[in-house]
């Protein structure tokens, strides 16, 4: 399909993070993140055992919202937030003691200081930052633990994303969801998160888990309505490339989603936890 006949998120390849920067959009990462929490039930994944001082790194920490949670469970901790952009990070002045924000832009080299650092990494939501061929990116991320640091990597499941409807409702027709769920997989362009055990593994790290988690009912209306609120800043940002008309497409298709949310019908993505750990050396 060339470019110009394109609507679906393939549109972003090769813009890096096109999301707004704006108040409304911290809300809506803000918004994700307690979601997350609610539907993992844990920040730090239960298997992964930390001192009281460990050393860790959020990777692409967007607001800080993570950050925030594990500083206030491990006060002796250092705790430092990596993201390209730290505009919407908390001021310094309203971050607890160990905690920082510094800017590192994951396509370029690891800065010397974060070499064999950290005891524990997390990474988040890269999926419509990383294309696929992640090696590069994962050896950075070995590069920055300790012998025996761990990994944590929470990513979106695009492969089991679909429509859930109602129960006492069975023949309830969600079609501009279905649609939004169609163009948002992209022919698979997201597929290669299903895959992060098997790249990790390649690269050299060892004790690879992989956890899936779905959307509890209790849960189903508000993840809906993140991601239409996600399907929106898409939009918006179609228009600042210039691409109008297929930003009104979607602009219409939310629309049209958020009717379909009344009548019971949601949009699901479920989401992966991995976690894995450096060797001894």
């Amino acid at each position: 399909m060339s470019e110009s006949t394109k609507v679906d998120w393939s549109l972003t390849d090769g813009h890096g993070y096109v999301f707004n920067r704006s108040h409304i959009a911290a809300c809506r990462l803000n918004l994700q993140y307690y979601l997350w929490k609610e539907a993992l039930q844990f920040v730090i994944h239960p298997s992964i055992q930390l001192s009281p001082n460990a050393v860790i790194a959020d990777v692409a920490t967007g607001t800080g919202a993570w950050l925030l949670d594990v500083a206030r469970d491990f006060p002796q901790a250092q705790l430092h937030g990596l993201d390209n952009d730290i505009s919407q990070a908390p001021h310094t002045n309203w971050l607890p003691g160990n905690v920082s924000v510094r800017h590192w832009d994951i396509f370029t080299d690891l800065p010397d200081e974060m070499v064999g650092t950290f005891d524990y990494v997390h990474v988040r939501l890269l999926v419509l930052v990383l294309e696929g061929n992640n090696e590069a990116f994962i050896q950075k991320l070995l590069k920055m633990l300790k012998p025996g640091g761990y990994l944590q990597w929470d990513e979106l499941d695009c492969v089991n994303m679909h429509v859930k409807l109602p129960i006492s409702s069975p023949d309830t027709k969600a079609p501009a969801l279905e649609k939004i769920r169609e163009m948002s997989w992209a022919n698979g362009r997201y597929d290669w998160t299903l895959k992060i055990p098997e790249f990790l593994t390649k690269t050299g790290f060892q004790d690879v888990q992989m956890q899936k988690f779905g959307d509890e009912e209790r849960l189903v209306r508000a993840f809906n309505e993140q991601h239409l609120l996600t399907m929106d800043e898409f939009a918006s940002s179609l228009g600042r490339m210039g691409k109008s008309d297929v930003a009104d497409m979607w602009y219409g298709l939310i629309e049209r989603a958020e009717r379909e949310a009344g009548m019971g019908a949601a949009l699901c993505i479920p989401r992966i936890v991995c976690t894995a750990r450096k060797g001894l050396e």
